[in-house]
């Protein structure tokens, strides 16, 4: 059997990337973010790689059709690796502070990419799976990375006892519907399912997957670990979590239900749909309650899960673009808004309480910019890059006939905008309650949150230029 190579050179550069950085970090005199420069470099020639082969149109199956290269897992792939730059460059004088060992974390990080791209590209539940694991095992040992912290082992300790049992779910689930479709290839599955061939089987499997990647995405019930393992992680991590992998679970969740479970739609779109408007509304409110900023984000966080429900929900090529272009915007915007709460440290840590950022405007203005922009745009408020993804989004739910979800999703944006604008008022109308030293900005964290505010303004005035990429990458 003759591999084309070719095909997977993005996820190869990922592996020659892990190489060097497991080699130089063997050489003590090298400057500490060394590894880190190697990792930035060899996720951009894979971001560069993978832009060519979407343009070019490049697909094709290896691995016995296990691994599909295709528009879909090469769109997603774009997402993965400019998180991981992202997340990397907020790293660098973050890390540096709090612990001098950076090799293994960069290592974990690009093992988690690699995951990533397993399960977007994976043809096969098993090969989703083992994506799914690659990229969990990593993050249980980022979220408890730092060893002197009880937040961060604590984080680490709970991501993996409930990540474990959530995988438990998925697996069993692949086994159900392994036995009532007689394979675990995608394409066998679709075409095994038909009308008449719904067993109990097959129905109770789909049930598991949605539990399994329910947690991985942190839908509502399946949501509770999230805010602790936010809070108690490193931020930079936090931000991580928050993004490419969340993007890395619907990347597989959409092909595997609008492909391999489309037979069975009449099933599942009830359940996206409640699940959809649940997680959407229980997110918002409870952010409301909030005091906490990492908290209030992962709360958010959790809610635009349940935009992008709407879009499966909605189960047409508009909703699943839509779906794409959202977690893209979405992943830009949330690694700025955690990378903002890294920028306001202080000579005491960092200020992670609302509070804390009263009269920040003023006193820290670049600082309450970039904090603002990305609220503004979490938030959904014209002309940023959120506003665009939500109304791409709705817009594909109400063709469908989605209509009162569409309500939901409307009355959910206006609630958020209320704990998102409480940190901007914070910031601009109030008197800081104690002072707070604050550190100077770092460089490459403001050139990382520069990056994300011109994409967050790029794709709210020119949307079609980041949309049409999604659009053509659907895979109906």
């Amino acid at each position: 059997m003759t591999i084309n190579w070719q095909l997977l050179m993005p996820e190869l550069i990922i592996i020659l990337t892990f190489i060097l950085v497991v080699i130089f970090d063997l050489f003590n005199s090298l400057q500490k973010t060394f590894t880190a420069w190697i990792t930035i470099v060899g996720s951009a020639i894979a971001l560069y790689v993978s832009i060519d082969m979407l343009q070019v149109g490049t697909e094709g199956t290896e691995f016995s059709n296990m691994i599909q290269v295709d528009k879909y897992s090469l769109f997603f792939n774009v997402i993965f690796l400019v998180s991981t730059i992202l997340v990397v460059l907020i790293s660098m004088n973050y890390l540096g502070r709090q612990d001098r060992r950076q090799g293994e974390y960069y290592l974990l990080i690009l093992l988690a990419t690699l995951g990533m791209m397993l399960m977007a590209s994976g043809n096969e539940l098993i090969v989703v799976f083992l994506g799914l694991e690659l990229m969990s095992l990593s993050l249980y040992v980022l979220a408890g990375y730092f060893q002197r912290s009880m937040a961060s082992s604590e984080a680490g300790m709970k991501y993996l006892l409930l990540g474990a049992f959530a995988s438990g779910f998925f697996l069993y689930g692949i086994a159900l519907i392994y036995g009532g479709a007689g394979t675990t290839s995608i394409p066998k599955i679709a075409s095994a399912l038909t009308v008449d061939a719904k067993s109990p089987l097959l129905l109770s499997g789909m049930f598991l997957l949605v539990v399994g990647f329910g947690f991985k995405v942190a839908l509502v019930p399946f949501h509770q670990w999230a805010p602790d393992v936010y809070e108690g992680a490193p931020t930079s991590i936090a931000a991580f979590i928050s993004a490419g992998p969340k993007a890395a679970g619907f990347a597989a969740f959409l092909r595997i239900f609008m492909d391999a479970l489309q037979n069975l739609q009449s099933e599942w779109i009830i359940l996206i749909t409640i699940l959809a408007a649940l997680t959407m509304t229980v997110g918002n409110l409870v952010a409301i309650a909030q005091r906490n900023i990492k908290r209030m984000l992962a709360y958010s966080s959790i809610a635009h899960a349940g935009y992008v429900l709407v879009g499966l929900a909605a189960a047409n090529k508009d909703g699943i673009s839509g779906a794409m272009f959202y977690l893209f915007v979405y992943c830009v915007m949330n690694i700025g808004a955690f990378g903002a709460v890294i920028l306001a440290r202080t000579e005491d840590g960092e200020s992670l309480m609302i509070s804390d950022y009263a009269g920040l405007g003023f006193k820290k203005p670049l600082l309450a910019l970039f904090m603002t922009l990305m609220l503004l745009s979490l938030a959904g408020f014209p002309p940023t890059a959120g506003f665009v993804g939500k109304f791409y989004i709705f817009r594909s739910a109400v063709e469908s006939g989605q209509i009162w979800l569409v309500i939901i999703g409307a009355i959910n944006t206006a609630i958020s905008a209320f704990y998102y604008l409480r940190v901007v008022v914070a910031m601009y109308m109030r008197e800081p309650e104690a002072e707070l030293d604050f550190l100077a900005y770092p460089r490459l964290l403001i050139v990382a949150l520069t990056l994300a505010a011109i994409g967050v303004v790029l794709i709210g005035i020119l949307p079609s230029y980041f949309l049409s990429p999604a659009q053509i990458s659907t895979f109906l």
